[in-house]
């Protein structure tokens, strides 16, 4: 619906563009470099403080209800990170609170990035092409900012190193579509059809996935704490599932 677009103001562009830049180029640089350091298991552990986070911030920026059990089981989620961190496996890891801190902060800039889109979505709730126009048009200016960070942050030669590699290309193009395009569109056509709490309640899901294909691609295993943790976040996030108001 061409109308719809067009009643975007250009303030409404500008939070797009801004929303894109925090939510994507920061966020994700910052979530790579934690994942570097947690590894894939570790990271689906820190992905549960998502929710939260948006429904905190639906609270104070949108007005959206935040009771006792949604801080209820918030506490569940941190106290797993928390447990996760003060009470490290045998298995050493370099920098371990360093990579949840960044972690925390990279899903917490997630978070802030979609809350800042909710109130422009809600202009087209009823159209999925304005919406996934919205979703480009966020996209555009957070990759390419993200391209450049990178290329800034990394060694030149490294990066055309590892892009010469010709068998990975089919699985970053591959990863990049799935996830950041498909992925991140039905996440926020969800978003536009429910509150912000809601949506990214239903978003968690991702924890299990993220474990899972850890799990069956990677290899890597859980330790007894890590499952624990794991299943403690994952009861906290399904506290707040089944009472999402």
């Amino acid at each position: 619906d061409i109308s719809v677009i067009s009643n975007l103001t250009t303030i409404d562009c500008l939070i797009l563009a801004l929303s894109g830049v925090i939510g994507i180029t920061i966020a994700d640089v910052l979530f790579l470099i934690s994942l570097n350091i947690l590894g894939t298991s570790r990271s689906s552990i820190i992905n549960t403080i998502y929710s939260p986070m948006v429904i905190v911030l639906a609270y104070f920026i949108l007005g959206e209800t935040l009771t006792f059990i949604h801080f209820m089981g918030g506490g569940l989620i941190l106290g797993s990170i928390l447990y996760l961190s003060l009470n490290p496996d045998g298995e050493k890891i370099n920098d371990l609170n360093k990579g949840l801190i960044i972690g925390i902060i990279a899903y917490s800039l997630m978070a802030l990035g979609i809350i800042m889109v909710k109130p422009i979505l809600n202009k087209c709730a009823d159209s999925v092409e304005s919406q996934l126009w919205i979703i480009l048009f966020r996209l555009v200016p957070g990759t390419l900012l993200s391209y450049i960070t990178m290329s800034i942050m990394h060694n030149k030669k490294e990066i055309v190193t590892q892009l010469s590699n010709k068998k990975v290309w089919p699985i970053i193009l591959l990863g990049s579509f799935l996830g950041t395009y498909v992925g991140f569109a039905m996440w926020v056509i969800g978003m536009a059809k429910t509150s912000a709490s809601v949506a990214s309640i239903l978003n968690q899901t991702s924890t299990i996935f993220i474990a899972f294909f850890g799990w069956l691609i990677l290899k890597e295993t859980f330790s007894k704490k890590m499952m624990l943790c794991f299943l403690i976040a994952v009861v906290g996030a399904f506290i707040i599932i089944i009472n999402p108001n």
